[in-house]
C-alpha cells in the first residue's frame, strides 16, 4: 500500500462554486472539496509526462532516493505529493547541425539514458522501476514502486542516422519531442534559440517524416511539443498512430507560440492524441509571475471544453521550468487534484487527465506498431 502525504492547497473560507466553464456544476464547500480530491487522488494512477533531468550525467548518478533542495521531482516529493509514473526527460540542448554536434548530442543522450537506468537498477531498484510498455506502469504501480518513464526531447541527438531511433527505443525511449529552441534536422521549431532561429524548413524535413514513420513502426509516440505549427500538421500527416503534445499549454488561455491554438488542438483530437498540460508559468500566464494553479487548470478547462476529457493530461515541466505556485513540485500533485474537484469533475474524468488518456494513446501506438509490422511482412 503507497503512502501519501497531502500537501494542502489554499483554504477558502466557506463554500466554493465551480467554474462556469466546468464539465459540471454544483457547489462544495472547501472541505469538502479537499476530502473528495483526497480520496481521489490516493485512488487513481497519476502520470506526469515531462520531467527534465538538469545534471552532469557524468558526475550526477541521479540517485532520487533522497530529498534534493535543488530539484522540483525526487522520490520523497513524488511519494509525498502522490506522484506515481513520470517520463523522465532525455533532452540534449540545440546546437548547430554539424556531424560534430550530431556525435556530442548522441553521446550526452547516451549518458543521459545510462543515469536513468542506473537510478532505477542500482540505486533506488527498490523504489522505483523502468516501464517500456503501459502495461508495465500498471503492474509496477500496483507493486507499490513508484514509475519511471523514458521521452526524448530534441530529435537532434538522432544525428542524420535513422538506425539511432531503435536503438534509442530499445534504450527504453517512448516518445520523442521532433525539435526543441530552434530547428533541428527533423524540422522546425514554435521558437527559437539564443544561436538557432526557430525554422528554415517549412514544416518538417524528409529526414523528419522518415522518423515519424520508424516511431510508428516501433512503437514510440510522437510529440509535437516546441515544434512550429507546419511541423505539427506535417507530423499528423505522416503519423498513422495518435500523437502527443507532452507539456504544452492552451494558446488561447496564453498566447505564446509554444502553445498549441485551438486549431491545432482540434486536429489532435482528430488524430485520437492528447495534450499533456505544462505548469510552467510563462505558457501558463502572461506576466508569467501571476500564473498559478488556478490559472494552470483554466489551461485544462479550456481544452477539455473544446476537445473533450478523453484528450487532456498533465506535463508539468518539472526541472526544466515547470512549477506555479500551488503547484511547485512533486509534493504538490494533490493541489491539482483538489483544483478539479472545485471544478466540478467527477473521479473518472480525473483518472482520465492524472494518466488514463496517455495510457491510451500509448496502448493504440503500439497497437498500430504492430499493425505496421505485420504489413511490412
Amino acid at each position: 500500500m503507497k503512502r501519501r502525504h497531502f500537501v494542502a492547497a489554499a483554504v477558502m473560507a466557506g463554500a466554493v462554486k465551480v467554474s462556469v466553464s466546468s464539465p459540471l456544476n454544483r457547489m462544495l464547500s472547501e472541505k469538502e472539496a479537499v476530502r473528495e480530491g483526497k480520496s481521489i487522488h490516493e485512488s487513481i494512477l497519476t502520470l506526469d509526462t515531462h520531467v527534465d533531468l538538469e545534471i552532469d550525467p557524468e558526475k550526477d548518478v541521479l540517485d532520487l532516493g533522497k530529498r534534493l533542495e535543488n530539484r522540483k521531482v525526487d522520490l520523497v516529493k513524488m511519494r509525498e505529493g502522490g506522484l506515481d509514473a513520470v517520463f523522465f526527460a532525455v533532452w540534449v540542448g540545440q546546437k548547430e547541425l554539424t556531424e560534430a554536434e550530431y556525435a556530442e548530442a548522441y553521446k550526452t543522450a547516451l549518458l543521459l539514458f545510462g543515469a536513468i537506468h542506473r537510478m532505477c537498477e542500482e540505486l533506488n531498484g527498490d523504489l522505483i522501476e523502468l516501464a517500456l510498455t503501459p502495461d508495465d506502469v500498471v503492474r509496477i504501480n500496483k507493486k507499490g514502486k513508484l514509475v519511471a518513464a523514458i521521452g526524448i526531447e530534441n530529435g537532434f541527438p538522432l544525428g542524420m542516422d535513422i538506425a539511432r531511433v531503435k536503438e534509442f527505443y530499445d534504450l527504453g525511449a517512448r516518445y520523442i519531442t521532433l525539435t526543441h529552441m530552434g530547428y533541428n534536422q527533423l524540422g522546425d521549431s514554435s521558437n527559437r534559440s539564443k544561436e538557432i532561429p526557430a525554422e528554415k524548413f517549412g514544416g518538417l524535413t524528409d529526414f523528419g517524416k522518415q522518423v515519424v514513420q520508424e516511431m510508428n513502426r516501433l512503437g514510440m509516440m510522437v510529440d509535437v511539443s516546441h515544434v512550429s505549427i507546419n511541423s505539427f500538421y506535417d507530423a499528423l500527416s505522416v503519423s498513422k498512430a495518435p500523437v502527443i503534445a507532452s507539456h504544452s499549454g492552451c494558446r488561447a488561455v496564453c498566447d505564446v507560440e509554444r502553445n498549441l491554438d485551438d486549431d491545432q488542438l482540434r486536429a489532435l483530437k482528430g488524430n485520437g492524441g492528447v495534450i499533456q498540460v505544462v505548469a510552467y508559468g510563462g505558457y501558463v500566464k502572461k506576466p508569467a509571475e501571476e500564473a498559478n494553479l488556478a490559472s494552470f487548470a483554466d489551461h485544462i478547462d479550456h481544452a477539455v471544453n473544446l476537445i473533450g476529457i478523453d484528450h487532456v493530461g498533465i506535463g508539468a515541466d518539472f526541472d526544466g521550468g515547470g512549477g506555479i505556485p500551488g503547484y511547485n513540485d512533486a509534493s504538490e500533485c494533490m493541489n491539482v487534484t483538489v483544483e478539479l474537484v472545485r471544478r466540478g469533475y467527477s473521479r473518472e474524468d480525473i483518472e482520465k487527465i492524472w494518466g488514463g488518456n496517455l495510457l491510451r494513446v500509448w496502448r493504440e501506438v503500439e497497437k498500430i506498431a504492430a499493425n505496421v509490422r505485420d504489413e511490412r511482412k
